[in-house]
């Protein structure tokens, strides 16, 4: 049984670690090769023909993980046969556009790398060219059909990887374990799963600064309406896929948007950080109104009239500061007052 990192596995509910139990039988001639199971014994994940089976089907999601199931079971077989002419479509070569989108991950040969929606394997077999035997590559998809394929082109592989089935939008992994993590032609595709708890996963399992690199159908705004356009999704309706910058978590930096095969499709990468962004809002703001982006924000007080708004203007002026250091000043002073006056009574 190949489960070689099974450390590096945990149970996509709990996190918790997985034990392994080997008990092997036959079911409809699949070779179920045990189970892994969680540290309470309350999950527990089959492995068939070498392949841990993750998939938690969210109720809400029941639709479109049965559609890619289905879709992916009839295209499995031919898929490779047919694949390429997707980018001959565009006159693009495939090896050459996956091979610009892999480089955007900035791998090192001992890099962690996991790809999600892995399928046949067709980016999988590039990227492990890109690493070492001090490398790892874990991949992903909720297709058994395609992934058994893509087992098989990975036999040879010299590097540590290994395969799961599940779903994009519940991973069995800790926080922080990849230094790059990839998707094309699943993440960022709302026909097959949630975008945002999906593109959410992709970040939570990746290092403070390591790469999200994520693409596929999606037909650029302004092609929708052209021939173009409608010819290419009265082929395949995958082209009306509509991005959403609202599923991007807040962890994103540096992001970039490329549209590719001719504006047929994209690729999204951004590097990750850790929560909100940082700035500087504490420094003084030149000017009359003076203050700082957080006084600003926080210190609001209810208005006045415009004939005291007025005076308070005229009086900034002749003090020669700003009105931010004016009414701070006053208004501290006369808070003051009446405090210790009502204090001291």
């Amino acid at each position: 049984m190949k489960v070689n990192n099974l450390i590096h596995f945990k149970c996509p509910i709990s996190k918790d670690e997985l034990s392994l139990c080997e008990t092997s039988t036959i079911i409809n001639g699949n070779v179920i090769n045990g189970s892994l199971l969680s540290k309470n014994r309350e999950q527990s994940y089959a492995i068939t023909n070498g392949i841990p089976d993750f998939t938690i089907y969210n109720p809400a999601e029941k639709e479109k993980n049965q559609y890619a199931l289905t879709l992916f079971k009839e295209k499995a077989k031919d898929y490779d046969k047919y694949q390429h002419l997707s980018f001959e479509t565009f006159y693009e070569d495939e090896t050459s556009v996956r091979n610009v989108m892999i480089d955007k991950l900035f791998l090192k040969p001992d890099s962690k790398v996991l790809e999600i929606n892995a399928g046949t394997g067709r980016d999988s077999v590039l990227i492990c060219k890109r690493l070492s035997k001090e490398g790892l590559l874990h991949v992903q998809d909720i297709s058994r059909d395609m992934l058994e394929i893509c087992k098989n082109k990975l036999h040879d592989i010299s590097i540590p990887y290994e395969i799961h089935q599940g779903d994009a939008c519940t991973l069995p992994y800790t926080d922080r374990m990849f230094d790059a993590v990839y998707s094309f032609g699943g993440v960022g595709m709302n026909t097959y799963s949630n975008n945002k708890e999906a593109i959410t996963e992709m970040v939570r399992v990746a290092k403070i600064g390591g790469r999200v690199v994520f693409g596929g159908l999606s037909l650029a705004p302004w092609l929708r309406n052209t021939f173009f356009g409608k010819v290419l999704i009265n082929h395949n309706a995958h082209y009306a896929n509509e991005i959403s910058f609202n599923d991007i978590p807040i962890q994103a930096r540096n992001l970039n948007l490329n549209w590719i095969l001719g504006g047929a499709g994209f690729v999204i990468d951004f590097s990750v950080g850790d929560g909100e962004p940082k700035a500087n809002f504490e420094y003084e703001i030149p000017g009359p109104r003076g203050g700082t982006h957080l006084t600003r924000y926080v210190g609001n007080l209810e208005g006045v009239t415009s004939e005291t708004k007025e005076l308070a203007i005229q009086a900034r002026e002749k003090l020669g500061i700003s009105m931010h250091q004016w009414l701070d000043q006053l208004i501290k002073r006369e808070a003051e007052k009446i405090i210790n006056r009502i204090e001291n009574v």
